[in-house]
C-alpha cells in the first residue's frame, strides 16, 4: 500500500504489543491478515453508519444532503480502496487514494499555482473558489467493535497454535 498519497493509522501502542507478541509466538503472518481483514470489515462498516470509530455521526456532505446519498460514498471509490498489508509482526489499514488523508483529518484546499480552485459542482455548475474547507470524517481507526473483532481473531489465532 502506497501511504506517501493517502493515510494509514498507527493505534497508538496496540500495534507495538501486537507486534511484540508476534515476535514471541513465531509465525503470526495469518494472525495479522485476521486483524487486517478484521480492520478493513471495522472500516467499511463505518462507511455504511456514516460514523467515526468512537460512534460519532460524520457531517453530511454537500452533495450526500442534496441528493439523499451517503457521506464519502458518492462514487464508493474511497470505500473500496480500504486495504490492509500485513507481515508477521505489522498490519497496517488505509487507502493509497491522493484524497483520503483530507477526508480522514480535514483540511483547507487552496490553489497552488491559480488565483482560484476551478471544479464542477453539485448540479454541473462550473465553481470558482479560494478555498474549499472539508471537516474531518474519520474513518480509519480501532472502534470497541473492532477491538472485539482483533481479540477474537488472537484467540483462535492462540486456540490452534495450542492444537496438537
Amino acid at each position: 500500500m502506497a501511504a506517501h498519497n493517502g493515510v494509514s493509522l498507527s493505534w497508538g501502542g496496540f500495534d507495538a504489543a501486537l507486534g511484540q507478541a508476534a515476535k514471541k509466538l513465531g509465525n503470526t503472518q495469518a494472525l495479522m491478515e485476521s486483524v487486517g481483514e478484521a480492520l478493513v470489515s471495522g472500516t467499511l462498516k463505518r462507511f455504511d453508519a456514516e460514523e467515526d470509530p468512537e460512534g460519532n455521526k460524520w457531517e453530511p456532505s454537500g452533495r450526500a444532503s442534496e441528493e439523499g446519498g451517503q457521506t464519502l460514498t458518492g462514487t464508493g471509490r474511497l470505500r473500496r480502496s480500504i486495504e490492509y498489508a500485513a507481515t508477521s509482526d505489522k498490519v497496517m489499514v488505509g487507502s493509497n487514494l491522493a484524497y483520503a488523508r483530507i477526508h480522514q483529518e480535514g483540511g483547507t484546499i487552496t490553489p497552488k499555482t491559480a488565483k482560484k480552485l476551478v471544479f464542477t459542482g453539485r448540479g454541473g455548475k462550473k465553481v470558482a473558489v479560494d478555498k474549499v474547507t472539508i471537516p474531518a470524517r474519520p474513518y480509519l481507526g480501532v472502534s470497541e467493535d473492532d477491538m472485539d473483532d482483533v481479540k477474537a481473531a488472537m484467540t483462535d489465532f492462540l486456540a490452534g497454535a495450542f492444537k496438537a
